[in-house]
């Protein structure tokens, strides 16, 4: 309706004021406001017109080219974390409202990356219509009929029980290398290395994606089972940084394929045409499971607190929760055959 450069910029401008403002008042509740709602609506409108644009620009080479476009996330995680040791104690002193709202220009500067994208098609001249309210061209705009395709519908709810556990290791990491007694110094190398295999992830991964010769479904599903086992296995790595690393860098090479083939899968299973709409809806069905699962685990992590292991149930459950997403999705391809859809194209997995 807008186009993906306008909405590009209106999210960068959003997010950026949500972290600008936050350094204003140094109380948590400010921060759900002006971080947690404000920057994820920013952030949500960044996301989802740079997702839709790279698979519109790109035809053959779309999973290589979304996998190299996505990977600045993993960079920020690698080239970011270590300043987090003074951070917090900056925090202790009430400095960090100048911190985190110096993350705001470099928010805006997606700006300037979102304004040189060329649209796709020419200025052309369009009549006048009788107007209309925002939300009822955004209900105008919307496709209900997705809501009847049995493939959609599981593959969102596949996303949702991943998306539950996905922030878990990102999140409490340190706090379980902490639990584990490996030596503070080494901590931060564990998210570190998350953030460095998560850029191979998407790139490697990506470029397997275009291959003629891979199924993108069934390497989709390999992605959510490796990043679900990682979880799983995580509690049990002791005190040991090495084994710490290889478990995060496991989840961060896994997992950052699974954000870059998403779209690709989403794409095979309701059509290029409606991937604006469809990528949507399941974004919606991201949020809301990253936005419980998180509180549930470190709430669990308290409960559980006398325990040698207090980490060991979130992890094992929200784990487990990710590889189950993964197995559901063999069905994808009967639920396909058993009503096809015109913008559907076939994916074949063989469940053995």
């Amino acid at each position: 309706m807008y186009g993906c450069r306008l909405v590009a910029i209106i999210g960068a401008c959003v997010a950026s004021l949500g972290f600008f403002l936050s350094r204003w008042w140094a109380n948590i509740w400010f921060y759900y406001i002006t971080i947690g709602i404000i920057g994820g609506i920013g952030f949500a409108l960044m996301y989802l017109p740079a997702i839709v644009s790279v698979n519109l620009y790109f035809e053959k080479k779309s999973a290589f080219a979304l996998g190299i476009a996505i990977s600045g996330s993993g960079v920020g995680t690698f080239t970011l974390l270590p300043q987090e040791p003074s951070e917090q104690r900056r925090l202790q002193r009430q400095a960090d409202k100048n911190l985190i709202s110096s993350n705001a220009p470099v928010i805006s500067e997606n700006n300037v990356a979102n304004e040189i994208v060329e649209p796709m098609l020419p200025n052309v001249s369009i009549h006048n219509s009788p107007s209309k309210s925002f939300f009822g061209q955004i209900i105008e705009q919307m496709d209900l009929n997705l809501l009847k395709n049995t493939a959609f519908i599981l593959f969102s709810v596949s996303n949702f029980l991943a998306s539950l556990g996905f922030n878990v290791i990102y999140n409490f990491a340190d706090d379980l290398a902490n639990d584990s007694k490996v030596i503070g110094k080494h901590r931060t190398y564990i998210v570190m290395s998350i953030g460095l295999s998560s850029i191979l992830g998407r790139v490697i991964i990506g470029y397997l994606g275009d291959r003629k010769w891979i199924n993108h479904l069934l390497l989709f599903i390999i992605t959510l089972i490796i990043s679900g086992i990682a979880t799983i296995i995580a509690p049990f790595c002791g005190s040991s940084v090495i084994t710490h690393i290889g478990y995060a860098s496991l989840f961060g090479f896994s997992s950052g394929g699974y954000f870059t083939l998403t779209p690709i899968v989403l794409v095979d299973i309701v059509g290029k045409n409606k991937l604006s709409d469809a990528f949507g809806v399941l974004l919606l069905f991201i949020g809301v499971a990253m936005a419980i699962g998180t509180p549930i685990v470190g709430a669990m992590r308290d409960a559980f607190s006398d325990f040698t292991r207090p980490f060991l149930w979130p992890y094992l459950i929200f784990g487990s929760c990710t590889v189950l997403s993964g197995v559901i999705l063999f069905a994808i391809p009967f639920l396909q055959r058993k009503k096809p859809n015109a913008h559907q194209t076939e994916v074949n997995v063989e469940a053995s």
